[in-house]
């Protein structure tokens, strides 16, 4: 098999809709002919207690390094890739001096090839193709190229996995406290209510604002854990309609939108009225009600930005912007822009703070599929 029909495989096989499961034994199996050995395996290390694991692998479940096989770690080359780092090659082990290795004392194995996998930047485990017996041949960079190609894409599989699995535990712990806050909530704003029409006390209305604004802050923070589920399925949606539509939904006051550009994108238009709507809102609570917010393509064509002509944020606080809790606003939840940015992490997009041309706030959000692009 030469290489570009490998790798050819390789992406079909990763793209495909399917459980993880069978995009890993697929992936093992194209690495297994391409390198040209018995097994490969995918394996998990457990640097704590010191032992190694086959999550997947080609071995048949009675031959020696089958899926579930749990060893001790020092008694596997692996162990060298988690020291090292990266990727160890063995064509001929003890050729090359590694006769009296553990590794070679417990399985005999004279041809290895393992790649590290990072997960959440700490080590998972490592991506190997072994024999028992030796090559003729080192393994070339092509061979290696590919088994580490094969790595990169089971990390991104991984991660995605861990990250969709913390996004559903999140998802469900705000669900829970979000249920428990409303209805001692709601039984208080039925008080408040209740008082409010029998009695002319000015305290009642500042518990009721404070109650409302209670109720606020549970649907920012049930509308940023779910709007940073990966975004699965998009379509084309227009830059000018959706902002549009976005800011009529925003309380604006005398502020002004301009839209410079008809610009078509991927994106879940879910996803992208809440970046826009929450975008509009930050303007507006810190530019006031005649600030004006222009939304345009970057000159790269590589997004769009948002920008106002309010008073802007300091280089000192861009860094933090992002991060849950950040508001300059007094009555600000601070979730606002921690919201955009979910959303922005669910598209795979980047997003960054700089000057707008007017002396205000930009914020531009980059590595967005542009589909076409009209200047007004």
């Amino acid at each position: 098999m030469d290489a570009a029909k490998a790798r050819r495989e390789l992406y079909e096989a990763m793209n495909e809709p399917g459980e993880f499961d069978a995009k890993v034994d697929r992936a093992l199996e194209l690495g297994e002919r391409f390198l040209d050995v018995e097994n490969a395996h995918l394996t998990e290390i457990h640097p704590n207690s010191d032992y190694w694991e086959t999550v997947a692998s080609t071995d048949s479940d009675d031959g020696e390094f089958p899926p579930g096989l749990v060893l001790n770690l020092g008694t596997t080359y692996c162990r060298r890739v988690a020291a090292a780092g990266e990727t160890v090659a063995l064509h001929d082990a003890p050729a090359q001096g590694w006769d009296d290795d553990p590794a070679f004392d417990a399985h005999e194995l004279r041809c290895y090839h393992g790649s590290p996998i990072v997960v959440d930047d700490e080590l998972y485990g490592t991506v190997c193709f072994v024999s028992e017996s030796a090559r003729s041949r080192p393994f070339s960079d092509e061979e290696t190229l590919f088994a580490e190609l094969i790595a990169r894409m089971l990390e991104h599989e991984l991660q995605r996995q861990r990250t969709a699995a913390e996004i559903e535990r999140l998802d469900r712990f705000a669900s829970v406290l979000a249920h428990d806050l409303r209805n001692p909530l709601g039984v208080a704003q039925g008080y408040v209510d209740f008082a409010r029409r029998s009695t002319d006390d000015g305290n009642l209305d500042t518990a009721a604002t404070a109650l409302g604004r209670m109720e606020e802050l549970i649907e920012d923070v049930l509308t940023m854990v779910r709007q940073g589920r990966t975004v699965e399925s998009a379509e084309e949606v227009r830059l000018p309609s959706v902002a549009e539509g976005c800011w009529r939904s925003v309380v604006t006051g005398d502020a002004e939108l301009r839209v410079d550009a008809d610009l078509g994108i991927r994106a879940a238009p879910d996803r992208l009225r809440r970046l826009f709507e929450n975008l509009f809102r930050n303007s507006v609570e810190h530019g006031g009600d005649g600030v004006t917010v222009r939304v345009g393509a970057l000159d790269d064509g590589s997004g769009f930005y948002v920008a106002d002509d309010g008073p802007g944020i300091p280089p000192s606080e861009r860094d933090s912007v992002f991060e849950r809790g950040y508001s300059s606003a007094v009555e600000g939840s601070g979730l606002g822009l921690a919201i955009v940015a979910s959303v922005a992490r669910a598209h795979d997009w980047q997003i960054s703070v700089t000057d707008s041309t007017d002396g205000g706030t930009r914020f531009e959000i980059s590595d967005v599929v542009v589909l076409d692009r009209v200047a007004n």
